[in-house]
């Protein structure tokens, strides 16, 4: 299990946190790990996988956002099976939804993108705390599940000379570009998270009937020194997966 960890880390230029989360939903999936059986005391489980033990809570944290494990205080960590089906994805952490995907096993594919120039309006001027008419890059995207639409986003970004032309031949996520690209590089986000019911555009974009239910997140990217990279707004079909937020209760609290 070491020697596999060692491999991780070197020849796999994935955060170790994800490589784990991998090769633990693996060990559940082929019954290494079977549903109902406890998991060791995670200094000597993260021994064993040759890992830390901060890396291994981390991958932990994502199994139990997905319905993997369930923790029971006093008691141990015990492998489960989610109790709806479909993918089930986490909101934690900042990353592209194609890695959401693979990690939740399913099969992910971009279905279209497109950009082009635009200027910025009152309303995202607004958003990006910025003047109206700067310069943006406007990326749509459509991503689906399973070859199913679940997936609609607009992106802008503030073009700050030549990200027209360098987005136009990047073949990843715009969030690895803010990740990779961008310097200083994308750090956090600031989020609305609430339903709306499908417009025209988006019922088309997605291919369901309008005024179907649909979950919206404007997203603001932000980069480490606080300034804003771009703003992203999204529609997501949940037909076919959930999204899952892990909330833990403050000690002390009454």
């Amino acid at each position: 299990m070491a020697q596999n960890a060692k491999s991780m880390s070197v020849r796999d230029r994935r955060p170790l946190y994800v490589q784990a989360i991998e090769a633990l939903t693996n060990m559940i999936e082929t019954g290494q790990l079977k549903t109902g059986s406890q998991l060791p005391p995670e200094d000597e489980f993260a021994a064993k996988l040759g890992i830390s033990r901060s890396t291994l809570r981390e991958a932990l944290g994502h199994l139990e956002t997905h319905g993997l494990i369930a923790r029971r205080q006093g008691i141990g960590t015990f492998v489960t099976i989610p109790s709806s089906p479909g993918f089930f994805g986490g909101l934690q952490r900042l990353e592209p939804f194609k890695e959401l995907a693979r990690t939740a096993g399913v099969q992910h594919s971009d279905v279209e993108t497109s950009i082009d120039a635009a200027t910025a309006s009152p309303k995202l001027a607004a958003v990006l705390d910025t003047e109206v008419g700067v310069e943006l890059v406007h990326i749509q995207t459509i991503q689906a599940i399973d070859e199913i639409r679940c997936m609609y986003v607009n992106d802008y970004l503030i073009d700050m000379g030549g990200l027209f032309e360098k987005l136009s031949n990047y073949k990843k996520s715009v969030l690895t570009y803010m990740f990779d690209e961008c310097n200083p590089s994308l750090s956090f986000t600031r989020s609305e998270i609430f339903a709306i019911e499908a417009t025209d555009k988006i019922a088309s974009k997605l291919k369901v009937p309008k005024g179907k239910p649909v979950f919206h997140m404007e997203e603001t990217y932000f980069a480490a020194r606080g300034n804003i990279l771009g703003v992203g707004f999204s529609y997501f079909i949940t037909d076919n997966f959930r999204f899952y937020i892990t909330r833990k209760a403050i000690l002390g609290s009454s």
